[in-house]
C-alpha cells in the first residue's frame, strides 16, 4: 500500500505493510481509522483551562492509500463556527464507521478535545470505541514518547514536518492554510508507520475502550 496526502496529488507515497492486529479484532475483519487533529489555545480566562479549537482534521483508513484533511479557516475561529462544525463532520462520520481508532496521545488529547467541539458546536459526541493509542507501551522508565522522538527511534521513513513557533504563526496567516494541512497530514502518515513498526517489535499493550 502506498500512503498518499490527499492535498498533494503528486506528492510520492511511502510503502507501508500495518501487521494484523490482536485475534479478537482481526476476526471481524475491523476497520482501523488513523487520525490526527490540530488546534490553537482559545482563551486564558483561568490560566489552568485553556480551551482548544480544532483548525485541522487529517484521517486514513489502515490498509488503504489516501490521506484526507479538512481546515476551518480563519472564520471558523471566531465569526463562523458553523465553519468549524463542517470540518469536522467527516472525520466524524469516519470515527463513527470504524471499529478501531489509533494516533498518538489520542485518548489523553485528541479524542477529549474533539467531544468538548462537538459540545460546544452542537455536534454528536464520539461514543464508546476501540482504540490503539501509541503512547500506550509496554512499562518502561525513563523512555522519551513523543512522536518524532519515537518516529526517528524506529528509524521510520516518514517525518512529520516540524514547525517552530513563529513557523506556525506563519502557517496559519498562509491563505487556504496548505502548510497546517501538511503538517496533520505528515502526522498521520508517520504515524501509520509507527504503528506498524510497533505492532512488528510487540511494543503496545492491548486496544482500550474509549468510554467518554
Amino acid at each position: 500500500m502506498r500512503l498518499i496526502p490527499s492535498s498533494r496529488a503528486d506528492a510520492a507515497g511511502v510503502p507501508v505493510r500495518i501487521p494484523t492486529f490482536e485475534p479478537e479484532i482481526r476476526a471481524v475483519n475491523a476497520r482501523v481509522l488513523d487520525f490526527d487533529i490540530e488546534t490553537v489555545a482559545a482563551g486564558f480566562a483561568d490560566p489552568d483551562w485553556v480551551p482548544q479549537k480544532i483548525t485541522c482534521v487529517a484521517w486514513s483508513w489502515v490498509g488503504e492509500d489516501e490521506v484526507r484533511s479538512r481546515v476551518c479557516g480563519r472564520a471558523g475561529l471566531f465569526g463562523r463556527p458553523a465553519d468549524r462544525a463542517r470540518m469536522l463532520q467527516p472525520l466524524l462520520a469516519a470515527i463513527d464507521a470504524a471499529d478501531v481508532l489509533t494516533g498518538h496521545n489520542i485518548l489523553r488529547f485528541d479524542l477529549p478535545v474533539i467531544n468538548a467541539e462537538c459540545l460546544r458546536l452542537g455536534l454528536p459526541t464520539v461514543g464508546r470505541k476501540r482504540v490503539q493509542d501509541t503512547m500506550r507501551l509496554v512499562r518502561t522508565k525513563g523512555f522519551k514518547k513523543g512522536h518524532d522522538n519515537v518516529g526517528r527511534l524506529l528509524r521510520v521513513e516518514g517525518e512529520k514536518l516540524a514547525l517552530d513557533w513563529q513557523a506556525w504563526q506563519d502557517a496559519y496567516d498562509e491563505k487556504g492554510w496548505d502548510t497546517i494541512r501538511e503538517r496533520c497530514e505528515s502526522d498521520v502518515l508517520q504515524h501509520k508507520q509507527i504503528l506498524a513498526e510497533m505492532m512488528r517489535r510487540g511494543w503496545l499493550r492491548p486496544t482500550v475502550t474509549w468510554n467518554p
